[in-house]
């Protein structure tokens, strides 16, 4: 046994400084400012901060990207109207399972966007992609975020969570353009590192722009997840 292994047998709280250090040490000066955010959201509890909302019976949210429903799964009021958007398949068909016994579940085999239109969307589990293909790729459907709040008689939205792989950008800068963010309480999103979509300069504008109707009340940046509370009247 090297003399770190004795030492550490013998004062066990020694080997956890050492590696609280080594963790400190690779936080400072070796991690990227994305897997800093990371350290950054877990510290402060991870996934817990993204179910701290108060959400009554009444209330409608929007999950973009729902996966398998395993975000939607964990909202604290499961009584209220969940809309379910997953444009893969296999895995909206497998959302579809999962809360079929929940009629206030909405589970729908297309994705929201600024536009109704359909797409190459990339096989990545939860990080399934139309703006870039890795792999198995199908045609999905995407359709207009305010076509289908118009179509649907929605008017507000409690809490809209986007983790859409690149596609936040267009649809914010729509709902941005035509006033429709205002619809939204809380706006829960992840934004994606894509340099081919110019991802970093649209999402300062976007900041910039989310400002004038909503404030931020947590972030984690870069690229981690944040959220945007629609402003009282008056501030």
């Amino acid at each position: 046994m090297s003399v770190l292994g004795k030492i550490s047998k013998r004062f066990p709280w020694m080997k956890e400084a050492y590696l609280a250090c080594q963790r400190e040490f690779a936080y400072l000066f070796t991690m990227s400012p994305k897997d800093k955010a990371l350290v950054r959201f877990r510290r402060a509890g991870g996934d817990k901060i993204r179910f701290e909302y108060d959400i009554k019976d009444e209330d409608i949210v929007f999950d973009l990207g729902g996966y398998k429903g395993d975000w939607a799964a964990k909202l604290p009021n499961q009584n209220c109207q969940v809309h379910i958007f997953e444009p893969v398949k296999k895995f909206s068909d497998d959302c579809a399972e999962r809360f079929k016994d929940k009629e206030n579940f909405h589970c729908y085999s297309f994705g929201l966007d600024a536009t109704t239109h359909k797409a190459d969307i990339s096989h990545e589990a939860d990080g399934s992609s139309q703006y870039h293909s890795k792999g198995e790729t199908e045609v999905a459907e995407f359709v207009s975020i305010e076509d289908f709040m118009s179509e649907h008689g929605i008017d507000h939205v409690k809490l809209v969570k986007m983790n859409i792989e690149g596609g936040e950008y267009d649809i914010l800068e729509q709902l941005i353009k035509s006033g429709k963010i205002r619809c939204f309480e809380n706006i829960q999103v992840q934004f994606h590192d894509i340099p081919e979509i110019d991802s970093e300069r649209r999402m300062k504008n976007i900041w910039h722009e989310l400002e004038k109707t909503h404030r931020l009340t947590w972030a984690y940046r870069p690229y981690i997840h944040e959220n945007w509370e629609l402003k009282k009247q008056g501030e």
